[in-house]
């Protein structure tokens, strides 16, 4: 990684930023997912240098799927407890003397 002339950290931490982009621009929890764990794993080569490159990505990409399904099963939870818009019946919003199905015989 030291090929960019740059040091390993800042490296993870452009990776970081450019994951970070990407997710403001897609409506997906995954990008969002491996920048954290590319934060985390700069952070991490900061304070350890020398850690092989194998086991950077490993770290990386066990974090970042960790965090992915964390953040997917929040949000799943989340929209459960909401009402979804096409459950709503409009004839349930008119007052009672309005509320006459389209189907049933005259009066």
């Amino acid at each position: 990684m030291e090929s960019l002339g740059l040091p390993e950290w800042s490296i993870w931490g452009i990776i970081a930023v450019i994951l970070l982009i990407a997710e403001m621009v897609t409506p997906v929890y995954v990008a969002l997912g491996f920048a954290i764990a590319a934060a985390l794993v700069a952070g991490l080569v900061w304070l350890v240098p020398g850690l092989p490159v194998v086991v950077q990505g490993l770290i990386w990409a066990v974090i970042g799927l960790g965090v992915w399904l964390g953040l997917s099963r929040w949000n799943a939870a989340r929209r459960k407890d909401r009402r979804d818009i096409n459950d709503f019946d409009p004839v349930d919003s008119l007052p009672k003397s309005d509320r006459k199905r389209r189907n049933t015989p005259p009066e």
